[in-house]
């Protein structure tokens, strides 16, 4: 969430129900219900985002929320990221949106599952979504030395259900310690047939053995 566009001041917002951990409001999430304007919006907020006394008191605790974008949207997740560095994916134009919702939805599905970046959130322009976050992975392109780690994370994708569309070299990153990281879903969509995610896996070997520059900017070390 971006603090670009005020959609509705403190002034017009109103707790209208709350859980709130009050013994260990740095381990759980904190829930509300409020309303916003003529509408109603559930927030979360992550442990230790806010300090743990104001959490239980909505007229302090709402000028310490972030902008809320105006739009039809009913729940929002607040949190802080530690200050690291994130990587922002946005859509220039119109055509870019179909591409950016399917990526969106594949971050939605593998939420959790070991297998891409961790999804950290929307960027907003006035009341449309243009953008997300994600957090920065730091590794190299995969080699053919990777075959077996890009294959089992390409398997566990396969696992729900989800073909990458995409599996060239580039959008597989390998850590130091060897962890294999797939980036890059806007080709993603749900498969649950066995033949596809075969032929999926098949093309790996030759993918990884690319040296065209196909599919990335060919260095020895990137941060994505």
């Amino acid at each position: 969430m971006t603090h670009a566009d005020l959609g509705t001041s403190t002034l017009d917002m109103e707790v209208l129900s709350m859980d709130v951990d009050t013994l260990h409001p740095d381990v759980e999430e904190s829930l509300y219900r409020l309303r916003v304007g003529s509408q109603v919006k559930y927030i979360t907020i992550e442990p230790g985002t806010f300090p743990s006394d104001v959490l239980p008191f909505p007229m302090d605790l709402l000028p310490l929320l972030p902008h809320l974008p105006p739009g039809n949207w009913v729940e929002a997740r607040v949190a802080q990221y530690a200050s690291r560095p994130v990587v922002s994916k946005i859509a220039r134009f119109d055509f870019e949106i179909p591409r950016m919702e399917r990526e969106t939805a594949a971050y939605r599905a593998i939420k959790g599952c070991g297998v891409c970046p961790e999804f950290l959130g929307h960027i907003v322009e006035g009341d449309r979504v243009i953008g997300f976050l994600i957090e920065q992975l730091h590794g190299r392109p995969a080699g053919p030395e990777d075959l077996q780690g890009c294959r089992n994370v390409l398997q566990r994708l396969h696992g729900l259900n989800i073909i990458h569309g995409d599996p060239n070299k580039y959008n597989f990153v390998v850590a130091s310690d060897g962890t294999v990281t797939l980036i890059d879903f806007e080709n993603a969509m749900l498969c649950r047939s066995a033949e596809q995610k075969d032929e999926e896996l098949a093309t790996l070997p030759a993918q990884l053995s690319e040296t065209t520059g196909r599919g990335g900017v060919v260095l020895t070390h990137l941060a994505y």
